[in-house]
């Protein structure tokens, strides 16, 4: 009785719908009739017309009962009569009317209120399926013989569903769709005709169209749960994943394509950048505002991805899971290992970004040194940031080997009131045969960073670079390293594309920081250190690995790393090769330097302003106190290293052998014994 009513409410719908027009035309035609049979009837057909469509039943019955009466067997009364006694609730009254009405005359209109009675169910239960199956053959002749009927094809529908024939409502709402777009009977049946369909898209879109239509708000939540229940969640998800992921392919590829056009815009300009005579503004500092804009919004994709990532590791186990239901049963071991595999995935996104969000203070990069006990070095400090233009550094670590890098720490809120802690990591193993001007010329390219800032806005680039780091180890170390994986497959790209951005960015820096070096303290100064560095860090850990392998093997002691001479030394032709390659060797789009011998070209010939440096030829280890002291120390280190890493302890003095003491056994030194700056 419910989908009956609504239909006829579909019907009636809007008080100047192009319903109404077609209802008053098919009234005025059934008048029409009915004057050239009976006028004397009409007064009382309009009054029960009237009755009906006010659904004031039993007034309509016993008015087309009086037109009845003035002209027996009038098909349209029989009909009315019949629709006004099956909503008294009398279906077995009222189906004789009907099936007289279709005696009378086998119109489409006879045909459909005979279906439409004989899919009525009574006392809410379903019709017989006798019944139903007559009511639906009767709707498809109805729809046959009446194509262009709009009330036709709405009951025809509404029979269809009542009757569980999927066919006749998607009839019924196409045929809709071609007679009254728009309308609420139209937009209400699509919904239907599109689930059984299974497009549920479309049924989403005609559920939009039926409240636009004035669909009741509680009948449009039922039919939005009935989609909600009917669609499978890949179909009702698969097409929003995939624009997203599409559209998070292209922010991807236009970063890479950023990055590859501003590295190559940066090697295009870093002589001019490089040779500068000043050392601000210009297009070295739109660049790097360029590149710093473009590396924070790869920070922020960086975050913004993991979402998706847990998406889509939750979506292909599900998929998988769906795969099993199809086929019928659930291979164990399979679906242990894809459980697996989706646990670990999920347990290295959080572990990721929680080690990139909640900062962690981890041990000092070396040992650090009283400044104040070196004062040489201090006033040097002091006259590299004086000429650069910044404040020195707070804190200096010493290493064993080769390093010379700044960095600052502290909190977001120090970061931005300006109170980090400046950094410099200096490797002892530089100093040997570098002269004081060449080590302030370094010291002033490192000062050249505090004051581009390429510190300052590192803090979040860094947290990047350690979280995508912690991720693919999370996944590798719990057997999800693999390519159908969706987080492994993300943390090996991106990490590519990251170092692309920010490896590019880091050229950009180091060549802007060359022009601070060299309007400090010359060109040809910044130059000669530069070259002492590139060659004094491959001949240092040529030297390390020598005397490591020596020490150990003959069980020998180590004093001072630095002094010791290995009774085979490094070949000589092996170190120069070494460093010419250094030197000259094309970086790859990771690489975070240009080429050492590009750089020295492009700051050659740029002058000091600030003159000459009288201490300049003088050598760097006399800005030292005690040389031996801070050698020793150093070697400590190493030989503390070497215990932690691989067992074996290393004496500061060999030990006296005797007849009954054999020979220490050989061990084959790591070339990575000492830190890993040596």
């Amino acid at each position: 009785m419910q989908v009956a009513l609504l239909a006829l409410a579909l019907l009636a719908a809007g008080s100047a719908s192009p319903a109404d027009a077609r209802r008053d035309q098919f009234e005025a035609e059934v008048l029409a009739q009915l004057s050239r049979i009976a006028p004397q009837a009409l007064e009382a057909a309009r009054g029960a017309g009237a009755a009906y469509h006010a659904e004031r039943w039993q007034e309509a019955f016993d008015g087309y009962a009086t037109v009845l009466a003035a002209a027996p067997g009038f098909d349209h009364a029989l009909r009315r009569q019949c629709r006004a006694r099956v909503r008294l609730g009398d279906k077995a009254g009222a189906l004789p009317l009907c099936r007289a009405a279709v005696a009378a005359a086998a119109t489409a209109a006879n045909r459909i209120a005979l279906a439409d009675t004989l899919a009525t169910p009574v006392a809410e239960r379903r019709a017989a399926k006798a019944e139903l199956d007559e009511a639906t053959w009767l709707a498809g002749l109805a729809l046959e013989g009446d194509r262009q009927d709009v009330s036709t094809a709405v009951q025809a529908g509404f029979v269809g569903l009542r009757a569980g024939a999927t066919e006749l409502v998607k009839t019924s709402a196409d045929r809709l769709e071609v007679l009254a777009p728009g309308e609420l009977a139209t937009s209400y049946l699509g919904v239907f005709g599109a689930l059984f369909r299974e497009r549920y898209r479309d049924a989403r879109r005609h559920l939009a169209a039926a409240r636009a239509a004035g669909l009741d708000a509680e009948e449009g939540a039922r039919l939005e749960g009935l989609v909600d229940e009917r669609e499978p969640t890949w179909s009702r998800w698969g097409a929003p994943l995939l624009w997203a992921v599409g559209a998070w392919a292209v922010v991807l590829a236009t970063l890479l394509a950023a990055g590859a056009v501003l590295s190559a815009v940066t090697l295009r300009g870093a002589r001019h950048m490089a040779a500068a005579r000043s050392a601000g503004g210009g297009a070295g500092a739109a660049l790097r505002r360029v590149y710093a804009a473009v590396l924070w919004l790869t920070c922020a994709v960086y975050y913004l991805s993991l979402p998706l990532v847990v998406l889509l590791v939750a979506a292909g186990g599900y998929g998988v899971w769906l795969g099993f239901a199809a086929i019928g049963r659930i291979p164990i071991k399979l679906a242990v290992i894809v459980g697996i595999m989706v646990l670990v995935s999920l347990w290295a996104v959080l572990k990721g970004l929680w080690v990139s969000l909640v900062r962690r203070q981890g041990e000092d990069p070396g040992l650090r040194l009283a400044v104040q006990e070196h004062p040489r070095f201090g006033a040097a400090l002091k006259q590299a940031a004086a000429r650069v233009g910044t404040r020195p550094v707070d804190v200096v670590f010493v290493t064993p080997g080769t390093d010379a890098a700044v960095y600052e720490q502290g909190g977001l809120a120090r970061r931005l009131t300006g109170r980090t802690e400046r950094c410099l990591i200096l490797g002892v193993g530089l100093l040997d045969g570098m002269t004081q001007g060449q080590l302030k010329a370094v010291l002033a390219h490192e000062y050249g960073h505090f004051v581009n800032r390429d510190t300052a806005g590192g803090g979040l680039a860094l947290a990047v670079r350690r979280s995508l780091l912690q991720m693919g180890q999370a996944l590798a170390s719990g057997g999800a390293a693999a390519w159908y994986n969706p987080a492994w497959l993300f943390v090996t790209n991106f990490h590519k594309l990251f170092l692309r951005v920010s490896q590019g960015a880091s050229r950009l820096q180091e060549v802007l920081a060359d022009r601070w070096a060299a309007l400090a303290y010359g060109g040809r100064n910044f130059a000669a250190g530069l070259a002492h560095v590139v060659a004094r860090s491959v001949r240092f850990d040529k030297h390390a690995d020598a005397t490591l392998r020596e020490v150990l093997d003959g069980g020998l002691g180590l004093r001072n790393l630095y002094q010791y001479v290995p009774a085979t030394p490094p070949a000589e032709a092996e170190v120069t090769t070494e460093v010419e390659a250094a030197m000259r060797s094309d970086p790859s789009p990771y690489d975070s330097h240009p080429r050492p011998v590009d750089r020295i070209a492009w700051v050659g010939d740029v002058p000091s302003t600030h003159g000459a440096d009288l201490d300049g030829a003088a050598p760097a280890w006399a800005l030292f106190s005690d040389r031996e002291a801070l050698e020793r120390r150093l070697t400590d280190e190493v030989r503390a290293n070497v215990a932690a890493r691989h067992g074996v302890r290393i004496p500061e003095e060999a030990p006296a052998r005797t007849e009954e003491t054999p020979p220490a056994e050989p061990v084959e030194a790591s070339p990575d014994a000492p830190p890993a700056s040596a």
